[in-house]
């Protein structure tokens, strides 16, 4: 007799061992998966961020003798300069942040709530200021209010009979000046985006009730919008603390020294290194604090008013101050991007920059062609080009390592991502360069002079913003289509390739244009790692500036601009949301 052997099935029968070992196989996969992951995130964050970090802290700590002690710190106080450049940064980016919020606010409110005409084209005349590199403008300016040959001092001084120029460009009020027309996006269009989202109806409710007007926005509007506005000005004054290219441009002339620029010049020959970690250490752990006091306000004071869908909001009628609105906005424009930008643009067509333009002053493409005859245009485009194209693509390979771990694993250790990976933003352009020479210029690793160290640091330049946006991505991808590819037997990476990146493609193209925009114009790392051998367009135009070749410098601003401004367009439209059906 035979007895034939199956399967028991039903409720009482035992587990399927094949089932059980694999969903354990698939398990301990995901383990190796996610360790492998964390490790190489780990180990290219401490490369990129953490080591440099630590060889400024170590590097301002060690003393003429070789010991280790707190006695280089004493040259902030016995050497003026180092002081007087501390309080002259904190000077400009106080009144820069004033500045520009000055202009911010009104303009806000104007383009958010108001019927004035062309308001869309207003805030993205915003976008490109910010796309806009804000050295290019402060050249631009050079030739509008230089004290000698500004186009716009001289154009006063013939229309009013005025024997001297009524305005010098180079002061510190001319960085302040041209910073605030720079940094005011920064504040504007978060502050925007916080009006547009504010529910109607309690505006609605509380000038119904008899409040004016003044009384609506200082009680329901302006405390809901306080948290994008403190985080903007923020923003803007760790920006212009730290702001290298317009401090240089305009302050130069008269020496008016900033922490940038007094550190660029205490690494010229023979370079001192540590006097430079020590007025670095204490601007990281003040823009730190700003950071984190930032991040605690947003995250402490979040005025939550939308329920649902917004309702109607009626636009408010500016009646007879309709004109002032328009010219208000259209001033900011004009002083922003048409007068620097185009005065670039004419001056690229100039012969000479002490005679009156047209007539025989006038030339087609000499100075362009004189610009491409450049020996180191073409080396520096192409570092250009591919320091942008590869930093960028680096910065969001780690950005979806360090977004991967963040949204979809549940190690404890994951709420310190967001803080390594916001980490450069501690370490401005000037400090960072400090920190890449320190680490990456002399040996073990000798690659001062090279285009990999800029390599270097322009990826960890771009990880904070590629960060926000990959992380904000990932967040809206559902970790179960993942999982339903794991299950059908998809390794990983074919996971990731079919899966995961297409669905972040939106998030990784913005974060991608503008990196790249941003990099590819880069000066404040530049201009402290460029040697000679590792031309920029950036550093090919300081050059310029600095011998006062202004016509080529106005050749090459356009070629730039060209090139930004196609960039920031294409990422508009990339990032406009799509009409459905």
């Amino acid at each position: 007799m035979t007895m034939s052997t199956g399967t028991v099935t039903g409720p009482g029968a035992p587990p399927d061992r094949n089932l059980a070992h694999s969903g354990l196989r698939r398990r301990n996969h995901v383990s190796r998966f996610e360790r492998t992951i964390r490790l190489v995130w780990i180990a290219v964050v401490l490369l990129l961020v953490g080591y440099p970090l630590y060889q400024i802290v170590a590097r301002s700590l060690v003393e003429p003798g070789g010991s280790v002690g707190l006695g280089n710190y004493g040259l902030l106080g016995s050497e003026p300069q180092l002081l007087q450049a501390t309080l002259n940064s904190l000077w400009i980016a106080g009144g820069t942040a004033a500045g520009a919020l000055l202009i911010a606010l009104p303009m806000a409110w104007i383009l958010s709530r108001t019927d004035m005409p062309l308001r869309g084209m207003f805030r993205g005349a915003a976008v490109l200021t910010f796309s806009a590199p804000s050295f290019i403008a402060a050249l631009g300016w050079v030739l509008l209010l230089g004290p000698n040959n500004g186009a716009l001092n001289n154009l006063l001084m013939s229309v009013f009979g005025l024997e001297t120029a009524p305005f010098d460009i180079f002061s510190p009020w001319g960085i302040i000046f041209v910073l605030s027309l720079f940094t005011y996006p920064l504040i504007l269009l978060p502050v925007t985006a916080a009006l547009d989202g504010i529910e109607p109806s309690l505006e609605q409710a509380a000038a119904g009730l008899g409040a004016s007007r003044f009384r609506v926005l200082r009680t329901v509007t302006f405390p809901v919008i306080a948290p994008s506005v403190i985080a903007g000005t923020i923003l803007v004054f760790v920006t212009s603390v730290v702001i290298f290219g317009p401090a240089a441009i305009l302050g130069a002339p008269t020496n008016f020294q900033t922490i940038p620029t007094v550190l660029f010049s205490l690494l010229k020959f023979p370079p001192r290194i540590e006097a430079a970690a020590v007025v670095a250490v204490p601007i990281m752990v003040m823009i730190a604090a700003l950071l984190y006091v930032r991040s605690k306000f947003l995250r402490g004071r979040r005025f939550t008013v939308i329920g649902g869908k917004p309702g109607r909001r009626g636009q408010i009628r500016l009646g007879w101050f309709r004109p002032v609105a328009l010219l208000f906005c259209t001033g900011v424009l004009l002083l922003s991007l048409v007068l620097p930008f185009g005065m670039l643009a004419l001056t690229s067509f100039r012969k000479s920059i002490g005679r009156p333009i047209g007539g025989d002053n006038w030339v087609l493409w000499d100075n362009y062609d004189k610009v491409l005859a450049q020996p180191q245009f073409l080396s520096a485009m192409g570092n250009s080009f591919l320091l942008a194209a590869t930093a960028t693509i680096a910065a969001l390979a780690i950005a979806v390592m360090a977004s991967w771990l963040r949204q979809r694993t549940t190690s404890k250790a994951n709420s310190i991502i967001p803080a390594f990976m916001s980490a450069p933003l501690a370490l401005p352009g000037a400090i960072l360069g400090i920190g890449m020479i320190i680490s990456f210029a002399g040996q073990p690793f000798g690659l001062g002079g090279t285009v990999f160290i800029l390599f270097i640091a322009y990826t960890a330049h771009a990880l904070p913003t590629c960060f926000q946006y990959v992380n904000a991505g990932m967040g809206q991808v559902g970790g179960e289509v993942e999982e339903a590819s794991r299950s059908l037997g998809g390794s990983w990476l074919r996971t990731w390739r079919r899966i995961t990146i297409p669905l972040l493609t939106p998030s990784l193209i913005a974060a991608g244009m503008l990196n790249f925009v941003i990099l590819l114009r880069e000066l404040e790392m530049s201009v402290f790692l460029y040697t000679g051998a590792n031309p920029t367009l950036a550093t090919v135009l300081f050059d310029l500036a600095n011998d006062s070749l202004y016509q080529q410098v106005g050749a090459l601003s356009v070629l730039v601009l060209l090139v930004n401004v196609v960039v920031t367009l294409a990422m508009l439209r990339l990032s406009r949301p799509k009409a459905t059906g």
